[in-house]
């Protein structure tokens, strides 16, 4: 009997101990990615009882299971330890928690990836990784007492009963008093993971994670009477080219991680940005410095898929994972004729870019391998901006007039490490942060390798005939918080990711707010494709006063609201329609085009 009641103590002083790492390790998260840190653990008391009724309840089982198998306790402890950390590192880059969608991208691992994740690592992991340790440790010196030999188990009802009934005292927790939100709202997945995560805890966020990746959504009628009415009544249906140009070959560059704040930036008084600060001096050069992001958990294939489709991206989940075939409308689309080809530092595997590339119109796509097997990357020391400008500055002879070149650069991708590049002048200097001088560093080789690209254009005869259109495709390092000011002074200056186009038929700065949704109008206007079908869910700034921008991560207005604010807010939700029915919307427009 002195063997069972040790068994018996032991089993639910265990079983204690993995609750508590388990809430811990949600409450730990929820409070870093959105209830305002680990300052606020104390005043909230609804995230302490929702971890620790989620916790109860995830683990409940283990009395129901016989004692030689309750060790597999250990495998939910050990993922959910797993899980904590990435969401931790996934939210210091995109402000949110990682879709479970995100989990089966294999494609995107690479020496990248795991370089960025060590370098997003910080004193918090150890948060989640020390209570379990602490676990671990407990159990070692717990190895003399016996714990599973008696073949006298016991009930296992009332234990698993027991916790049920903790667990439903800790539901308490899901109600506040002071909020007039009901419950069925509450538990509604109808804004983002961190806020969703934070107010209903591990497993109704669980319950909708896999819905959301395993359920198709349907498009009724209805949705698609409403598209058709949003597209006549609320989208653009002009087809005049009168803000065209006589160049009719286009580059579109998408450059990792580059903000406006570095541009006309010096550093020890020399320019970190000298070819971008020629181009915006510039005349017949489009400049607006102020675009707000609206990458997604798609991250830098949003950006592609916005700047080449005109539609926005998913809120809750990565365009290509699911629906890179498309079909789509595409600016490659609206060129026939043209040669089309696309340029990239990666693997085609990385982000679905295979696919997404012929979604999207383009007829050749290089990938890493071919900068690879060129020479280009070993004769430029393995710098990807370097080796792709240079790839694609030799490919300008080998291709047709019009011609559609697409390049998308990855040297600025994080971590911003001492030794990511070469030193330069930039890192040497005693100015501002080790990681933002890194950062600043990795800004001027691109803007080096980007001059050099020009150059090509011209010793080609090409530039005279040619449009460049330069695009940031997300934000990473604020100014703000580079020179220690709160978020919340923080000002278009700090978060702007510019539009530059260069051989447009016009000069125009454009200081107010614009969407990365508007690139693609503006880009047929610049070109003078208006008679292709699909204009896009934004809007060109060089007809309309567009002056705001949804930000999709809480669907705020970003800028100054006015006409076209519900235009844009309602444009996410005929987006997310057109996406789920693309083959039914667009496959026979294509095809009959």
């Amino acid at each position: 009997m002195g063997v069972i009641s040790a068994n018996r103590r032991y089993g639910a002083v265990f079983f204690v101990l993995c609750v508590l790492v388990v809430a811990w390790q949600c409450l730990v998260v929820a409070l870093i990615t959105y209830l305002g840190g680990l300052g606020q653990l104390l005043h909230r008391y609804h995230a302490v009882m929702v971890s620790l009724a989620n916790a109860l309840l995830l683990l409940s089982p283990y009395w129901l299971l016989r004692r030689r198998w309750r060790w597999l306790v250990w495998i939910p402890l050990v993922l959910l330890t797993l899980w904590s950390l990435m969401q931790l590192w996934y939210y210091c880059s995109y402000d949110d928690l990682m879709p479970l969608t995100a989990f089966t991208m294999t494609n995107n691992v690479d020496s990248t990836l795991v370089q960025s994740a060590v370098a997003l690592m910080s004193w918090h992991d150890l948060l989640i990784v020390v209570p379990l340790l602490l676990l671990v440790v407990v159990c070692l010196l717990q190895r003399r007492v016996p714990r599973w030999e008696s073949r006298r188990e016991g009930g296992r009802l009332k234990p698993f009963l027991l916790t049920l009934a903790a667990c439903a005292v800790c539901l308490v927790g899901y109600y506040h008093p002071h909020d007039t939100m009901p419950l069925k709202v509450q538990l509604q997945h109808n804004f983002s993971n961190r806020s969703y995560f934070a107010a209903n805890g591990l497993i109704p966020y669980g319950i909708f994670s896999l819905h959301d990746a395993l359920i198709s959504y349907s498009v009724t009628d209805e949705n698609r009477a409403e598209i058709s009415r949003f597209l006549a009544e609320e989208c653009p249906q002009y087809t005049d080219n009168s803000h065209g140009g006589t160049r009719r070959n286009l580059v579109l560059i998408i450059v990792e991680s580059l903000h406006s704040w570095p541009i006309g930036m010096t550093v020890d008084g020399r320019e970190v940005t000298p070819t971008f600060n020629r181009l915006v001096a510039s005349d017949s050069v489009i400049y607006a410095p102020h675009m707000m992001f609206q990458t997604s958990h798609g991250h830098s294939s949003d950006a592609f898929f916005m700047y080449n489709t005109g539609l926005l991206p998913l809120a809750d989940a990565a365009v290509v994972v699911n629906h890179g075939n498309g079909p789509y409308p595409s600016l490659a689309d609206a060129m026939p004729g043209y040669d089309r080809r696309m340029a990239i530092c990666t693997m085609d595997g990385n982000w679905n870019q295979a696919v997404t590339t012929r979604a999207c119109g383009f007829d050749t796509l290089y990938s890493r391998r071919h900068l690879e097997a060129s020479g280009a990357l070993s004769r430029h020391g393995n710098i990807d901006d370097a080796a792709l400008t240079d790839y694609c500055g030799n490919l300008l002879s080998q291709m047709h007039e019009p011609f559609f070149l697409e390049m998308i650069t990855m040297t600025m991708h994080l971590p911003y490490t001492d030794d990511k590049l070469p030193a330069s002048w930039i890192t040497r200097s005693d100015t501002l942060t080790a990681e933002a001088r890194n950062y600043l560093n990795c800004v001027h080789v691109t803007d080096s390798c980007l001059g050099a690209f020009f150059n090509e254009l011209h010793v080609k005869g090409l530039a005279g005939n040619t449009v460049v259109a330069i695009m940031s495709d997300h934000t990473q390092m604020y100014l703000n918080r580079i020179e220690g000011r709160p978020d919340s002074v923080m000002t278009s200056n700090d978060w702007g990711i510019p539009c530059l186009i260069v051989g447009a038929d016009t000069t125009l700065r454009y200081e107010p707010t614009i969407g990365q949704i508007d690139v693609y109008p503006t880009l047929m206007d610049v070109m003078g494709i208006n008679e292709y079908y699909w204009k896009g869910l934004g809007h060109s700034i060089l007809r309309y006063p567009v002056a705001s921008a949804i930000l999709p991560r809480n669907m705020s207005v970003i800028g100054e609201e006015n006409a076209l604010t519900q235009q844009q807010l309602d444009a996410w939700q005929i987006s997310r329609w057109l996406i789920f029915d693309a083959p039914n919307w667009f496959g026979d427009k294509k095809k009959n085009k």
